[in-house]
């Protein structure tokens, strides 16, 4: 059997290609056949891609073109039809510090993990596309800078983990300010009222003292308007401590609950410039300056002739009336520039001070003297001691801080020197001072001066004769309590060089109280001086008064809520009165 061959046969001289197609039979044909109509197919096909090719090359021939983006980072299926794809500008990287400074303020070697929840990532928009493809191993890097146009990713956009540490920072942003609150309405206090309140209130808190009770209740009517109060004592925390006690006024005006605070202290002899409880009739003011506060339970008498007392302060007496020689109203007011105030309470002096041994019973703090002894103070926080008449040498002693120097029974105590620290003396009989008494820190010049004196007598202080203490002035930096007379011996010496005429000046800086007063002139003109500081403390166990002073006073009514406890107002002001 006969294979059919086909044969090309290409002359070697020529560029065309010769196909020779024998007959074989009939599969021959049907191959020639189909052959033919592949070349036919191929070469219609062709025709029909170059007259495409053509025509593409005329302007507008071109087919529109629509590009649909789709988001795959979400089971969403509704597509978006894009605008036009502008450059992103390029990104600007923060410093590092301002992106620290943007998270959160504080740093903390403690981190904690992230909670399970993820929040969905919001694509980015078109205008914050990024290049955010990874290169792949051998790759180069992407190049940082903008794209030549929108770049799509196969993932999401990841916001990148943020770690928020606690604990003190070197450098933290100011926390945003709170809105203000509106102020508290408020009502001011008039003159009456406030008289009539305080003079309930002053009463009430001397009752509660007496009784000794610490926290009390009370109401008050007047003139249709009804006030309640509560009262709450606090005493001194120590021996140089002022007792106090806190007020809350409330009322009722217009349906609104109306408060009102005010802050009371318990008045202690130091408080006092000067006290004198029974006046002296062969003492009268004359050569003397009073500084400060001055209270007396009987008449005080004045001569005026061309020299005047002169009284810096407020005179409140319990009599009705002050005597003054040659002189009348016009010349009262010259006297006291503070003012006078009559028919006021009298100040009770103590009875005794038996109990003050067992008061302030803390041996450590206690040097006793069961015979008259002569004391003198240094200015290194010591003193030295020996019994009255005794020519042996002294003892000297370091001061506790505070330090309690005691008499015994009948004893003396004779002292002078310099002060550091705080002391009291103390005798049932005497006390004499033998020459100055000062601070080592003068509180005049020094805001900071901690030395406090006070001299206490059951009976008498005295100021030495002139040969003990010398002639001119005499200096005394103390608070003195002698619950029977304050004398100063040798009164009628001849006078001196001063106005009065008198020999010198009897100086006191700090306070005075007597059961009454000798006089001091030809002797001594005088000039007594408070000690600012005896505001807020006493000497150490010095006594106190039965009466109280408002210290400090909310001027105005201030609206509390209904429900809301009166201890919880707030932006209450306090003023001294």
């Amino acid at each position: 059997m006969s294979t059919p061959a086909l044969e090309v046969t290409r002359d070697r001289g020529s560029s065309a290609a010769t196909l020779d197609l024998r007959p074989g039979g009939p599969t021959e044909r049907r191959m020639v056949s189909a052959g033919a109509v592949s070349i036919s197919l191929h070469a219609l096909l062709l025709l029909t891609v170059g007259l495409l090719s053509f025509e593409s090359r005329t302007p507008g021939s071109a087919p529109e073109l629509r590009l649909y983006i789709e988001s795959i980072d979400s089971g969403d299926a509704d597509r978006e039809r894009a605008g036009a794809v502008e450059r992103p500008a390029a990104p600007v990287a923060k410093p590092r510090e301002e992106v620290l400074a943007s998270r959160a303020g504080t740093r903390s070697p403690v981190i904690e993990s992230p909670s399970g929840v993820v929040t969905p990532a919001v694509p980015p928009k078109p205008d914050e596309t990024r290049d955010v493809s990874i290169p792949s191993a051998g790759d180069s890097a992407p190049d940082p800078g903008p794209s030549s146009g929108s770049d799509q990713s196969d993932s999401p956009a990841v916001e990148a983990a943020v770690v928020t540490t606690v604990g003190p920072s070197e450098r933290e942003e100011p926390a945003p300010a709170e809105a203000a609150k509106p102020p508290q309405p408020v009502v001011p206090i008039g003159e009456a009222q406030e008289s009539v309140l305080a003079h309930w209130i002053l009463k009430a808190a001397q009752s509660l003292q007496e009784a000794n009770q610490t926290h009390a209740r009370l109401s008050l009517e007047h003139k249709g308007r009804r006030y309640s109060a509560f009262l709450e004592r606090r005493p001194a925390a120590d021996e140089m401590g002022i007792d106090r006690l806190r007020v809350e006024i409330s009322t009722e005006q217009n349906g609104k609950r109306l408060l009102t605070l005010l802050e009371l202290k318990r008045l202690a002899f130091s408080h006092f410039t000067q006290l004198v409880d029974d006046w002296d009739q062969e003492d009268l003011l004359h050569g003397d300056v009073i500084v400060g506060r001055f209270h007396s339970n009987s008449v005080v008498r004045l001569r005026l002739d061309r020299i005047a007392p002169q009284v810096l302060g407020k005179l409140t007496t319990a009599a009705s009336q002050v005597d003054l020689e040659n002189g009348g109203p016009r010349a009262l007011r010259r006297i006291f520039r503070g003012g006078i105030e009559t028919n006021t309470p009298r100040i009770s002096l103590p009875a005794d001070f038996r109990s003050f041994v067992a008061d302030h019973a803390d041996r450590s703090k206690m040097r006793t003297f069961e015979r008259s002894a002569r004391v003198t103070f240094y200015s290194d926080g010591s003193y030295g001691s020996r019994e009255l008449g005794s020519t042996t040498a002294e003892e000297r002693q370091t001061m506790s801080a505070p330090h309690y120097i005691v008499a015994g029974r009948g004893a003396t105590l004779a002292v002078h020197g310099t002060v550091r620290g705080a002391v009291v003396v103390y005798s049932p009989e005497r006390i004499v001072i033998e020459g100055n008494l000062v601070y080592a820190h003068d509180p005049r010049s020094d805001a900071g001066a901690e030395d406090y004196l006070g001299l206490i007598s059951s009976k008498d202080v005295e100021i030495a004769p002139p040969e003990v203490t010398g002639p001119g002035d005499l200096e005394i930096q103390a608070a003195i309590y002698a619950k029977r007379r304050f004398i100063v011996s040798d009164d009628s010496v001849p006078g001196g060089p001063t106005t009065c005429p008198c020999g010198g000046t009897l100086s006191i800086h700090g306070s005075l109280t007597a059961g009454s007063l000798s006089p001091t002139e030809p002797r001594y003109a005088t000039r007594y001086d408070f000690d600012e500081r005896f505001e807020r403390v006493r000497p150490p166990g010095f006594p106190v008064t039965n009466r109280y002073e408002v210290d400090t006073w909310d001027p105005e009514w201030r609206e509390v809520e209904d429900d809301r406890p009166a201890e919880a107002a707030e932006g209450v002001r306090l003023s001294s009165k």
